[in-house]
């Protein structure tokens, strides 16, 4: 029997313990949600007492109706609230409605935006990922780079610089979609005369939307910025180095899982099919699926014929539940 030699062996990827999570982002992420609750409620706070202030006037006695508008369900009085209202004094409400959105969800500006750090982390984290698996197979690789190098590098630092203009035209968007529909509920309110406890509670709801929407936007950025990580160094071992990487796609396999997500379980792709995906149909949204770099034979097979048969029976069994 042939022994291959130390420094040619291939060894094997580190596949994550956790098949709900393969990309052990869970923790990370439930942070950055606790964040965007309190920044919220500091935002539910500060519209109440801006609301309390500006939204005076005189409620006449009704019968109580419902008026639709758009999606929202007003509950009014047949007689109408009557607010002391100009509309120059409207369009200054609804301005400083628009900064204490962007005190919350745009603090620290474009140079420094609070959802910063956690994209940098996280990006950092692949980044560490991608370099602890490819060393683990490739002596080549370890011998060839460290994670100081790499996290130092122009084209790190450059993707991460690319992953800040990204992240903060997704909030700038957030803020502004949640302006733009308060402003909706806000003036016809005024306009049909909705009383302020009304207004108030519809108000609350459509925040809660646009919270559900932020941390939908928070899970995306950071698993991303994982991703496009581990994807960097695959291109870059492959390119610098000459080895013949690819990306194992390691899905959840959750019951809310994707069918066409879950039938990638276990394969390899190249950086830009994987890209591709995520390009199309909302796959990059709500997505917990994993790729890690992996070293390939000729034939485009990883080595480990046990781990490629034990990840193939994942997704059989998955398809099959």
């Amino acid at each position: 029997m042939t022994t291959i030699p130390a420094r040619t062996r291939i060894g094997t990827p580190i596949i994550p313990r956790n098949k709900a999570d393969p990309t052990q982002s869970a923790r990370q992420v439930g942070r950055m949600y606790r964040d965007i609750d309190d920044r919220y409620y500091r935002i539910k706070l500060a519209l109440k007492q801006l609301l309390d202030a500006r939204l005076t006037g005189t409620e006449r006695i009704g019968n109580a109706s419902h008026a639709v508008y758009g999606d929202v369900i007003y509950q009014v009085n047949a007689g109408s609230y009557i607010y002391d209202m100009t509309a120059a004094q409207l369009a200054d409400l609804l301005q400083r409605v628009q900064l204490i959105l962007d005190d919350a969800l745009l603090d620290g500006g474009s140079q420094n935006l609070w959802a910063l750090e956690y994209v940098a982390a996280e990006y950092e984290r692949g980044t560490q990922q991608a370099f602890t698996n490819l060393s683990v197979q490739s002596a080549v690789y370890e011998q060839q780079t460290t994670l100081a190098q790499l996290l130092s590098s122009p084209a790190y630092q450059n993707q991460v610089a690319a992953a800040y203009v990204s992240t903060y035209s997704d909030w700038k968007g957030i803020s502004d979609a949640a302006r733009a529909d308060l402003a909706n509920v806000i003036s016809n309110s005024i306009g049909r005369g909705v009383n302020p406890r009304e207004t108030a509670r519809i108000i609350s709801q459509r925040l809660d939307i646009s919270m559900a929407r932020a941390k939908n936007v928070a899970q995306t950025e950071q698993v991303g910025a994982l991703r496009k990580a581990q994807w960097q160094e695959a291109d870059w071992a492959r390119e610098r180095l000459g080895l013949n990487t690819a990306l194992l796609w390691l899905s959840a396999l959750k019951p809310t899982t994707r069918s066409w997500h879950a039938a990638r379980h276990g394969r390899a792709y190249t950086t830009e099919e994987v890209e591709a995906f995520y390009a199309t149909n909302g796959n990059r949204y709500d997505c917990y699926c994993s790729q890690i770099p992996v070293l390939l034979s000729d034939n485009r097979n990883i080595f480990n014929e046990g781990l490629a048969n034990k990840l193939k029976k994942e997704r059989n069994q998955w398809v099959d539940r």
